[in-house]
């Protein structure tokens, strides 16, 4: 459509024309798309470097503390060597010197008056140097023992490295989700209750049972999962998700678990002391699953989602229902099931009954014919 303005004179002027306005709006959305496409390309080399960087400066980070770790042991190594060889030295001097004064003491018997001027010239000097090898021994004995403390932190540093390094990688192993330690190590939920489990763990061994409980419902409140510092992990436990996982005082896991979210290891409420249940290896527990008890479950068991366990599991089978039976298959391990691809005893146990049924009306049916 075009509009045109026509003067008095006859001249025709060009207001408006549609194609042209039609024109310059391709273009403009042309160019609008070709700099979304561009801000959008930018955005993604950003985030990649961005993650590349964070990457290199988590290893950059993990590499210092381990050479930090491995020269303070060093450091506390040698300084223990040292302390234990001057210890050694002193310790030779001074019975080197006790042996030196055995000759005088035995000329001193030929007089009663000598002797006892002997021996009170001999006390001073006996004393004194009884009292500086004293000292020497206790300032031995102070720096064997600071040397000690700081063999055993650099130690302890040392395992709690190696500690972390597993649990992240047994994430990377079982979650397809991870795509990297850095992102295990700082979003994941089920990493920080596990971390700070572990150091819960070690307070409530070493006595700060209040510590202990702060610590670890601190870690409840930050990441919905609730592990009592009595409780005893093994290595590698993987908490998928975690909201609503509890893990009470005498519960005993084995390594390699792998726990989903809403799980819960109590007990029953009536028992005292070991009132929770043993894990083994390799276990899984599915969602909602409830292990009610001191009961026991075997290595290389899963427990399906929404089971209710009361009694005991053997090793290498699946136990699904409420309360939880037991799916055998041979009397070997199972297949390498999630938590959707499991048999249903109850299933099978209505097939078996239909079949029954089945063979019943037919028989019946068979001698009505008869008749």
């Amino acid at each position: 459509m075009k509009i045109r303005i026509i003067s008095a004179s006859g001249e025709s002027t060009l207001l408006f024309d549609s194609a042209v306005v039609r024109k310059r709006m391709r273009e403009v959305s042309a160019t609008v798309r070709t700099r979304a496409g561009d801000l959008k390309e930018k955005a993604k080399e950003d985030a990649g470097e961005f993650g590349r960087k964070a990457k290199a400066r988590g290893e950059d980070l993990a590499g210092k503390a381990k050479e930090r770790a491995e020269e303070l042991k060093e450091k506390a190594k040698a300084r223990a060597e040292e302390m234990k060889n001057r210890a050694k030295t002193r310790m030779a001097d001074f019975s080197a010197g006790r042996a030196a004064e055995q000759p005088g003491e035995g000329e001193e018997a030929s007089g009663e008056s000598e002797e006892a001027s002997g021996e009170s010239a001999e006390t001073p000097g006996e004393d004194g140097e009884e009292e500086s090898s004293g000292e020497e021994d206790a300032e031995a004995r102070a720096y064997t023992c600071d040397n000690s403390i700081l063999l055993r932190a650099a130690r302890a540093l040392e395992g709690a490295f190696d500690q972390v390094r597993e649990d992240v990688a047994a994430v990377r192993e079982r979650d397809p989700a991870a795509k990297s330690d850095l992102e295990v190590l700082v979003l994941y939920s089920g990493v920080h209750a596990v971390l700070a489990y572990r150091l819960a763990h070690a307070l409530h061994e070493r006595g700060l049972e209040l510590t202990a409980r702060a610590v670890s419902q601190g870690a409840k409140f930050f990441t919905g999962i609730e592990i009592h510092p009595g409780a005893k992990i093994g290595k590698q436990l993987f908490i998928d998700h975690g909201t609503g996982v509890v893990i009470g005082e005498t519960a005993v896991i084995g390594d390699r678990c792998t726990i989903y979210q809403g799980a819960t290891l109590g007990g029953t409420g009536k028992e005292s002391g070991k009132r929770h249940p043993t894990v083994g290896n390799d276990v899984m527990i599915g969602s909602g699953a409830k292990v009610l008890g001191p009961v026991r479950i075997g290595d290389h068991t899963k427990i399906a989602a929404g089971a209710v366990v009361l009694k005991d599991i053997p090793p290498h089978c699946t136990a699904v229902g409420i309360p939880a039976r037991v799916v055998k298959q041979n009397d070997e391990r199972v297949e390498d099931l999630d938590q959707i691809h499991i048999p249903d005893p109850v299933e099978k146990e209505f097939a078996q009954l239909r079949r029954e049924i089945g063979e019943l009306k037919k028989t019946v049916c068979g001698r009505e014919t008869e008749t």
